[in-house]
Formats: structure tokens, sequence, C-alpha cells
């Protein structure tokens, strides 16, 4: 086992955590327009390269997951139990100037000269070594992305020649769940690029520099800019060290968790508010009204009215489901002409999206309800990304437009605009215990 690692695993340090803000949101990249591009490139990506090296990386692709594997002519990059894990820029390179991006394939340098050492050593020892990166500008959608991907590419190159040892890199190029802190990535390489051999994760590490680290966390430095590396490695269960930690045993001081953080949603809410006895969430079948939800996208809104009002013989209208507005309306009507219930699941945020469906009711005589889901911003956020990831690739996350556009157009629904009452519905995580698991991990 590597010394430092074995230290730092007999020392008890209890690291005092202060509470954060929330972290700079990014746009989700079309799956589609990924995929297309991808598969146009795909004879070239998938080969092996030496522009600019003299070593060969082998490049392929999984879904949005650039990965390079180089290894030493001679070696046998077998399955590992130890894992030695890096991030990449600011953790085991930086740029040879004060900048913070490089300007090309060449504007690199080892962090300190303690890294190659350091990683031989380790690999010498036993571990598996490999790189872990989020490198959203390599993404196909974008403008530069495919000059930045050959430059990408180079730089490993010439880091191969430097370091000659065997190694991979994974590099995520979209905002799905390959992408630290979500653990896509970890997850891969476990069930298909570590065959046979169970990783030990009590050995295994990951050092990066966003580790949330709090102002002065050393005289005069700087807040880390967010803390996704820390947060990924605890979401895999491994230990985790920040690049000065590791490579110099410098102490690195306190840290603040920013954003979300799940495991502190209370569990013990009413589902909703008021709950006196004559609030029911469905009315008997002998009666007729119309439900208008409000709330964010992935706030629950969709599994909540199938739970409680469409099993109760609801008519379900859903945007995404009819595909416009006006057969939304269409629907709607056509519910309440049949004097059936109906349950409008849909983000309505302004008062004038929801004042169309109140005007069909008031025609037809039956009353309006508003449900307002409470769940906020940040926990909608959340949900986004877990049904994303607990999906198997099959749901895509929205884009940060998505919540963008309904934080511009809400207007809090009151009375006023015609409904009869507006119950508000707190979310209550439904699951089993490794559904709750896997709710629980760190999404952004």
């Amino acid at each position: 086992m590597d010394k430092f690692v074995q230290k730092k695993q007999v020392e008890a340090e209890t690291i005092k955590t202060v509470s954060g803000t929330k972290r700079k949101r990014h746009r989700s990249n079309s799956i589609e327009e990924m995929d297309a591009v991808l598969k146009k490139e795909a004879k070239v990506v998938e080969s092996t390269s030496r522009v600019f090296s003299k070593n060969v990386i082998r490049w392929t692709l999984h879904n949005s997951l650039l990965i390079g594997q180089y290894i030493k002519k001679g070696d046998n990059f077998e399955s590992r139990a130890n894992i030695a894990a890096f991030d990449l820029d600011d953790t085991l390179i930086t740029t040879k100037g004060v900048h913070r991006f490089p300007k090309d394939a060449n504007d690199w340098k080892w962090l300190n000269k303690k890294v190659p050492e350091r990683l031989t050593k380790l690999y010498e020892e036993g571990y598996k070594i490999i790189m872990i990166s989020n490198q959203s500008v390599l993404n196909p959608g974008k403008k530069t992305g495919d000059k930045k991907r050959t430059e990408f590419k180079n730089k490993i190159g010439q880091i191969a020649d430097s370091l000659n040892i065997s190694f991979e890199i994974y590099a995520a190029m979209a905002y799905d769940k390959y992408r630290k802190p979500m653990i896509g990535i970890w997850n891969y390489f476990v069930e298909n690029r570590n065959v046979g051999v169970t990783v030990d994760k009590e050995n295994s590490f990951y050092v990066g520099d966003a580790a949330g680290r709090i102002e002065n966390w050393k005289l005069g430095a700087s807040s880390d800019w967010t803390d996704t590396d820390r947060k990924f490695a605890e979401n895999i269960g491994i230990n985790f060290y920040a690049p000065e930690e590791f490579f110099d045993n410098a102490e690195v001081g306190s840290f603040s968790y920013k954003g979300f953080d799940p495991k502190k949603l209370p569990r013990d809410v009413p589902l909703f508010t008021p709950s006196s006895s004559s609030s029911q969430l469905a009315l008997p079948a002998d009666q007729c009204e119309m439900v208008i939800f409000v709330g964010y996208p992935a706030s629950g809104k969709s599994t909540f009215a199938k739970k409680w009002l469409v099993d109760a013989g609801y008519v379900h209208v859903n945007q995404d489901t009819l595909k416009t507005k006006q057969k939304c309306i269409r629907a709607c009507e056509t519910a309440l002409k049949e004097n059936k219930s109906v349950v409008i699941d849909n983000t309505n945020p302004s008062k004038e999206s929801r004042k169309q469906y109140i005007d069909i009711a008031k025609q037809c005589g039956v009353p309006v309800r508003c449900f307002w889901f409470k769940a906020s911003e940040a926990l909608a956020r959340h949900n986004n990304m877990y049904r994303h990831f607990n999906s198997e690739n099959e749901i895509q996350p929205l884009p940060d437009i998505a919540f963008n556009v309904y934080n511009s157009k809400f207007f809090e629904p009151k009375l006023e605009e015609g409904f009869q009452e507006i119950i508000h519905i707190n979310f209550i995580f439904e699951g089993n215990d490794h559904e709750r698991k896997i709710f629980n991990l760190w999404y952004s």
C-alpha cells in the first residue's frame, strides 16, 4: 500500500465543514446532436494516434465519454484491485503561464516535479493509474469541439511520453451521468475496464483540486471554484485528497459542500398542506373538478398525478405526452364535457398559462383547485439528474433553459385567479433502500 495512503487511513482527522453557496449551473447538451457528430467521426477517433508524441494512445468512444489508453511497450495493463485515480488539470498538470486555460496542446507542464515520480511509484506498487476529467470543451456540439479534441489527444500523447507508464484517461464531454460528481465513469470503468478484479475501495483513492476549500484554506489562498472532485470520491466511497495534500503532504484546511444536499431533505413532512379534514387529494367519482399543477420541471408532478389522481379516475393532461398546448386544451374540454375530472400536469408558472384552463372550467361550471409543488429549484435540478442517472441513459436530463424559463415566467398562484383552493404539495422521496442510496448521491 502507498505509504501516504496508509498514513491517511491511520490518522483520525476531523475536518471542519462550513455551509456554502449554490454554484453556477451548466447547460445540458443534446444527446442526439452528440451522437450524430460522434458517429460521423467514429472511424477517426476509434483508432491509434501518435500525433506530436512518440507513444501510441488508443482512443475509443462510449456514449459521450472519450477514453484514451496508453500501454507501455512490453507492459501487461491488467486489471488491478488498487486504483489511483486523478483529476487532470490543476491536479497533475497546469498551464505554463498564469492563465487558467491552455492555449494549445503544448501549453502544459507537471504541477510539480513530484507528480511523475509519484505516479510511477504508485504503478510499480501495484496501483492502476486512471485520470478522470470533466472536459465539456471537447463536446462535438461546441463550435471549437473538433479543434479542442485534437489538441487534447495530442497533449495526452505528450503526457504519455513524459510519464511512460501505462494509464487510462476518461474525459466526460457532456452534462450527463459521466460528468463528475456523478459516478457514471467510475461505474463504466469498474464494469468494463477492470474486469475480473474487485476494486479495493479502502485502498483506492481520488485526487482532485475541486475540493471545496474555503477562502484562506492556506494563507492568502482563494476558495476552490467548486467541490465536485471531493463529492465524486464520496459518491464512490473512496478516499479523497487535494493535490497539495497528496503530493506535498500539506494541510488543506476547512472545506464547504456547495449546492443541494439530498441527505438533508426532511423526511417527516406531510404530503400536502393544509391537511385539514376538509381537504382531500381526489374527489369522489361522482364529482367533477379541474386540478391545475404549478411547479418546477422534475419536481415530482407526473409521479404524483398518476399515483393520487389518475388512478382515481382523473383524465391526465400533459404537454410532454400530447406535445402541443392546443391538444392539451382540447383534451381538457373533452373531459369536462363528459363530466370527468381532469388534472393539468404541466409547469404552469404564469397567470396567463393557468387562465386558459381556468376559463374552460368556468365555461363548464366546474370548480378549480391549484396543487402547488413546493420542491425548490435545487431539489428539482437534483431530481432531474437523479432520474437520468437512474434510467440507464433512457431519460436525458433537461437543459438549464427549462428551469430558467420557469423562473422567468413564475407568478405565485392566488385564489383571486379563480381557484377554490390552493394546496401545497411537499416532495417526499419514495423508493427502496437502493433507490434511496442512489438518490442521496451528489449530482452537482
